[in-house]
């Protein structure tokens, strides 16, 4: 329900497209035996006072009051008239709008209205008191940008950009808490006066998961139950023109969200929506096997990267969208920042496009170059051998990108396969030697380490621990030092990192020993390299991060054992935390970063793989090849 106008709007009608599709009243009644509206209006608590009414929807109103107990204007929302009275029709929308204020205020964040009372009026029917928010609606904005040409209307509506991030930052933060809204669009979303954008009207807001947050999870379960967002219902709930298609089968998850900010992306991008007309023709269009529509077919010129990330948002479906809101913030980032987008495929003149447009000093010291050598007829033949020379080094430098970036895929990929069938393989002479162990003969069991240890010489030791021993080894990992996965486990000896591949020991049907294989990373993981550690003419770099950040192998050792993410080491380089974060997306990709080496700034582009040992334990294996230096006093 949009709130806090610059000025009060007694009962503004929605088009069609901007309804809210709700159960209707059964009856088709009101009870004559409600008060008087204005009546009504002294039954709330003395400490407020009625101002104005601000907004009226389809079951609730909201009015601008005054609260005369800590002195300052707040919006209060209350039920309209006819679903004031307790009886059994009306139960549901009673319990609905007490679940809303109740997620509403549990919902901690900067994008939330926050919610200040929830009581009841003299006659028993409830209100809640909020922040009151005065600025415009994104619906208002979008409005707003119409212009009398094309290409300024969709100027004005990308600068609508940043407030559609906010609203996914926001929505990132409700699905870590495992809660989705339902009913995503602009007349729902407020922007302030001072920059902050608030998403507003959480009455279809639903707990979906726990999302580790048990407590959370279950406090919403009791009072989300006998709602229009209880888990058991089947309803169709939204706004038909912004819901995804699994919701008008009456199911709903943190990818339908994704799915209603792709359409209002398709807004922003088009000027239109993709599908109009009533519930049934929305949802017959949206019900063939067709493909969503494409805000490129609209607008030619919308950014083609900003159109596959509307895409993908927009896909029928759900599995092919972004897992959260949180994804596609990531993206849309990194459209924002400049940054790769890689759920677009560049072609090489875009890459070339993207080079030149990030290497603007040089063109604009050729462009000088230009105008001294055109004030001199005499120098000519220089000006065009400078001309030629750029011409030819912004070409080398376009196949640099594509063969390095193809070849760091194809390396980075050869290394992950190599790793992973390394550690199967130690993990299953491990196991296999685990079933020879036999507790009663230690000579036995130390011949038997001796010929496991000379086939794989470079580790530093096989040996046989005492399961009792194993739960007190600090680790970090921080969890599973009894080896539930098999996987390798990260220890620091000494200020040094430590990988130890383990396996348990059984003896009848008991664990009383593990089978441990250590080996320092720098010793070791070359040799499973498929490919020579040096490049040929640009500089290569091969490191392997953990999906927590801890850096397991780097060519440059220094960086072994550090965090990408949490270590100050690492912290020199903002795009290359920015890659990281990039990397715990997908599974295997391509992008770029830099970093300031000495007196210079290294530009490198990059690939990586991954090797998943558990759908929460994975490594991600990256090769780097440097493509660019620059003098890191030069200024842009």
């Amino acid at each position: 329900m949009t709130m806090g106008h610059n000025t009060a709007i007694p009962n503004p009608p929605l088009k069609d497209d901007e309804l809210t599709v709700l159960r209707p009243d059964p009856s088709g009644n009101v009870s004559s035996q409600l008060p008087p509206a204005a009546s009504r209006l002294t039954q709330f608590p003395v400490h407020l006072t009625i101002l104005d009414m601000l907004d009226q929807g389809g079951i609730g109103r909201v009015h601008l009051a005054y609260d005369e107990t800590i002195g300052r204007r707040v919006a209060l929302k209350e039920l309209r008239d006819e679903y004031t009275q307790p009886n059994a029709s009306n139960a549901e929308v009673i319990n609905t709008f007490i679940h809303e204020a109740k997620i509403t205020g549990k919902l901690e964040h900067p994008g939330i209205i926050p919610v200040y009372e929830l009581g009841h009026r003299n006659d028993g029917s409830p209100y809640y008191v909020m922040r009151y928010v005065k600025g415009e609606t994104l619906e208002q904005s979008l409005k707003k940008c119409i212009a009398s040409e094309t290409q300024s209307a969709f100027a004005r509506r990308l600068k609508l950009l940043d407030i559609l991030i906010a609203v996914c930052d926001t929505l990132a933060y409700a699905h870590s808490k495992g809660v989705i809204h339902r009913d995503l669009k602009p007349a729902n979303i407020i922007s302030g006066g001072f920059g902050e954008t608030i998403v507003l009207d959480w009455g279809l807001a639903q707990a979906v998961e726990d999302s580790d947050n048990t407590y959370f999870y279950r406090e919403v379960l009791t009072h989300q139950r006998h709602t229009l967002s209880d888990l058991s219902t089947s309803e169709v709930m939204g706004t038909p023109a912004y819901m995804a298609p699994e919701q008008f089968n009456g199911s709903a998850g943190k990818t339908s969200d994704v799915y209603s900010l792709g359409v209002i992306l398709f807004r922003i991008l088009s000027g239109t929506l993709p599908y109009r007309g009533s519930l049934e023709d929305i949802q017959s269009q949206i019900e063939s096997p067709a493909a969503s529509p494409s805000p490129k077919s609209i607008n030619p010129a919308a950014q083609v990267e900003l159109v596959a990330i509307c895409e993908k948002a927009m896909h029928k479906n759900p599995v092919e969208r972004f897992a959260d809101a949180g994804e596609l913030a990531l993206q849309l980032k990194a459209f924002r920042e400049g940054r790769i987008v890689n759920i677009y495929a560049y072609s090489r003149q875009e890459l070339l496009r993207r080079f030149l447009s990030q290497n603007k000093a040089m063109l604009v010291m050729l462009s000088l170059l230009m105008l001294t050598v055109l004030g001199g007829a005499g120098f000519s033949w220089y000006y065009a051998k400078q001309m030629e020379q750029a011409k030819a080094e912004a070409e080398d430098s376009l196949v640099i990108l594509t063969a390095f970036g193809e070849r760091s895929q194809q390396q980075a990929r050869a290394i992950a396969n190599s790793l992973s069938a390394a550690s199967t393989r130690l993990f299953s002479d491990l196991n296999r030697l685990s079933s020879q162990i036999d507790a009663k003969n230690p000579d036995a069991n130390q011949l038997l380490l001796s010929q496991l240890h000379s086939q794989y010489p470079k580790f530093e030791s096989f040996t046989l621990r005492n399961a009792s021993e194993i739960s007190t080894i600090f680790s970090k990992d921080g969890d599973d030092n009894a080896q539930h996965v098999l996987r390798p486990i990260a220890q620091i000896e000494n200020n040094r990192l430590v990988l130890i591949y383990r396996v348990p020991v059984q003896t009848n049907n008991q664990v009383d020993n593990y089978l441990e294989a250590r080996m320092f990373p720098e010793q070791v993981l070359p040799d499973f390299l498929p490919l020579n550690t040096l490049s040929d003419t640009h500089r290569r770099n091969i490191w392997i991060m953990r999906k927590d950040g801890l850096i397991i192998y780097d060519e440059s050792p220094e960086y072994i054992a550090t965090n990408l993410f949490t270590d100050e080491i690492n912290y020199r380089s903002a795009s290359l935390q920015a890659f990281g974060r990039l990397m715990l997306i997908d599974e295997d990709s391509i992008g770029y970063y830099s970093l300031p080496e000495a007196d210079k700034e290294t530009y490198k582009i990059a690939a990586w793989d991954s090797i998943t040992f558990s759908p929460e334990h994975s490594w991600k294996i990256v090769v780097s090849y440097t493509y660019m230096q620059k003098s890191a006093s030069a200024k842009f």
